[in-house]
């Protein structure tokens, strides 16, 4: 199991965020995991896994204004991970009216809708579906992949609706493979087409 550091961290709007810290290098960037009603337990494996280019934090927010005043706290653009339907509407809500807040972002079995797709800037995105999903269906998440123009999806096997949790080192080999990959403005992202790392 990973060591984790629970801290509390105040924001401008004086509302105290629960933050949850695994152990990372000085140089690590931080990559914010939203994921209401999981705990950091969940998230060890997963962490495990993880390149060290990237310094995972579980952050309880409950709305966009607090994941943007906890990102402002943090100083710098940040790789977001949002997993689940609630995560996502934050995501979504945050790189719409905050762009340059969040460099990459990670969406893990959560839709987002017409609207949403619509409002958000344009952003690297990986939709990490587990295959035995039975909340988002693959059709769905095709159509977000085909929607958001800097996308790629990802749809390991034996996961279910928590990659994260139910196949640790699958999710982990797509987000770091993510991390590492060709980046925002090569043709090959654009157009890659839905992959499963461990195939």
């Amino acid at each position: 199991m990973a060591d984790f550091e629970e801290v509390i961290v105040t924001l401008q709007t004086s509302t105290e965020v629960e933050i949850h810290s695994w152990a990372g290098n000085d140089d690590a960037l931080p990559l914010i995991i939203v994921a209401p009603d999981t705990s950091p337990r969940d998230w060890d494996e997963f962490v495990s896994y993880l390149s060290p280019s990237h310094s995972p934090l579980l952050a309880r927010v409950t709305s966009p204004l607090e994941l943007l005043m906890l990102i402002w706290e943090i100083g710098e653009p940040v790789l977001l991970l949002a997993q689940g339907p609630e995560a996502t509407e934050i995501a979504s809500e945050t790189v719409a009216t905050a762009a340059g807040s969040i460099s990459s972002l990670i969406i893990c079995d959560g839709e987002l809708s017409d609207g949403q797709l619509d409002s958000m800037h344009e952003i690297a995105t990986l939709i990490l579906r587990g295959r035995q999903n039975d909340v988002l269906s693959h059709e769905s998440a095709v159509c977000m992949h085909d929607a958001l123009r800097h996308s790629i999806l990802i749809e390991p096997e034996n996961c279910a609706n928590f990659p994260a949790k139910d196949n640790p080192d699958a999710a982990a080999s797509a987000v770091n493979w993510f991390i590492a990959g060709p980046g925002n403005d090569s043709p090959e992202f654009d157009e890659a087409e839905p992959v499963d790392p461990k195939a």
